[in-house]
């Protein structure tokens, strides 16, 4: 019923050509992984945040609304989004800035960041993460496939 089957009849049983593959994919990815830790890649927000507070460009606001979502509807577990209304005071106006966090309520007073021209406020939630980071996870498969093709492998 049950055949036994060795780790080199795995490696043996798909083309040379298609374990080359693996590894170029594999890779791509730990030199992505290199350059993200590096803050080579992806790290606009960090450096645009790390500018900010080496200028000087920060102004501290306080929440004035908090309002939460259950975003588990059967009430079982703790899995709440927030979105909490800051107020704060730049260049003589006085504006507000929408912060939204998940897990945890957000703090009553957080230091808000602001460009040289002070048009754009942003605070560390805002530059915690980016859709783009998922480019680091298919890069290296359409890598692995033009190789594969380029080394004259059939699917």
């Amino acid at each position: 019923m049950y055949q036994d089957v060795s780790i080199m009849d795995v490696f043996t049983q798909f083309d040379p050509e298609l374990w080359f593959g693996v590894i170029v994919a594999i890779a791509v990815f730990v030199l992505e992984l290199v350059l993200y830790t590096k803050g080579i890649i992806f790290s606009k927000g960090d450096k645009r945040l790390q500018a900010a507070k080496d200028a000087g460009r920060m102004v501290i606001a306080k929440r004035v609304r908090c309002r939460y979502k259950d975003n588990a509807p059967d009430h079982k577990t703790i899995n709440r989004r927030y979105c909490a209304q800051y107020e704060y005071t730049l260049n003589g106006k006085t504006k507000t800035k929408q912060i939204v966090t998940t897990g945890c309520e957000p703090p009553y007073t957080t230091t808000l960041y602001y460009d040289k021209g002070g048009k754009k406020v942003f605070s560390s939630y805002d530059v915690a993460g980016s859709p783009f980071e998922l480019v680091i996870y298919i890069i290296p498969i359409v890598v692995a496939y033009y190789v594969l093709l380029a080394i004259g492998y059939e699917f």
